[in-house]
């Protein structure tokens, strides 16, 4: 299935059904409220939103390409956002970083609706060296090490939300190899690489999961102890924060 929308709708329900997904999830919205910028003036904003996150960060607005589920506030694409200059305190993508195309147009947009100070906070998957193996069997996306990633190239029209992309190794090519360069609009603040055999193993949204929720606590301690032996080799999530100069 390649089209956003459709695969949006999909995934909600899936999340509505297994109750492990939803405790994972809640887990990277804690991260996400983690790292959060205090800034009682600015709005959070989620970019790509399933509307769950509400369920840790009440206060923020969710947004996506359509305003198809009541816990959606906006109908936003993040090539063309309708956001008032300077209003946003915090920008919240989870798993959306790799599936956009053209990713100075994205940071601009961004850019201009954050305060300065504000944060884009991310969540996106990792490539460390057997997670990198398990997405590339096991999931739909491709990892994307052999695309030619588009880091600077403004298209000549907005693209429209029914354009399909993903490239699972953008978030890891950007800022562990450094392919990308923010110089004068924002500074990195936080790149962490953490091991997440706790999600591989529940099978996400595409397929059963090998444990029951009761030993999610011990998977976690699984993940910390593989974290700390190796990122370049375990790690399959990244947490990435951004902060407007």
């Amino acid at each position: 299935m390649n089209d956003h929308v459709k695969i949006d709708i999909k995934n909600r329900q899936i999340f509505r059904q297994k109750p492990l997904l939803k405790k994972i999830y809640n887990d990277y919205f804690k991260i996400v409220k983690k790292n959060l910028t205090i800034n009682p003036k600015g709005t959070i904003l989620e970019i790509g939103s399933s509307g769950f996150i509400k369920e840790i960060i009440p206060q923020c607005k969710t947004s996506n390409l359509e305003k198809n589920d009541p816990l959606i506030d906006l109908e936003e694409n993040v090539y063309s956002l309708n956001i008032e200059r300077n209003t946003i305190s915090n920008l919240v993508l989870i798993d959306i970083f790799h599936h956009i195309e053209f990713p100075k147009l994205a940071l601009k947009n961004m850019h201009k609706a954050l305060l300065t100070g504000g944060h884009i906070v991310m969540i996106e998957p990792a490539m460390g060296l057997l997670p990198r193996i398990i997405y590339k069997i096991f999931h739909h996306e491709p990892n994307g090490f052999d695309q030619k990633i588009k880091w600077n190239i403004m298209p000549g029209t907005t693209p429209k939300k029914d354009a399909y992309f993903a490239a699972q190794s953008i978030p890891w090519r950007a800022f562990i190899k450094n392919e990308i360069d923010l110089r004068g609009d924002f500074e990195v603040k936080k790149v962490k690489c953490v091991s997440d055999f706790a999600f591989l193993c529940s099978g996400g949204f595409s397929h059963k999961s090998f444990y029951s929720l009761k030993l999610y606590k011990f998977m976690k301690i699984i993940d910390i102890i593989l974290t700390k032996l190796s990122f370049r080799l375990f790690s399959a999530r990244m947490i990435i924060v951004l902060e407007k100069k």
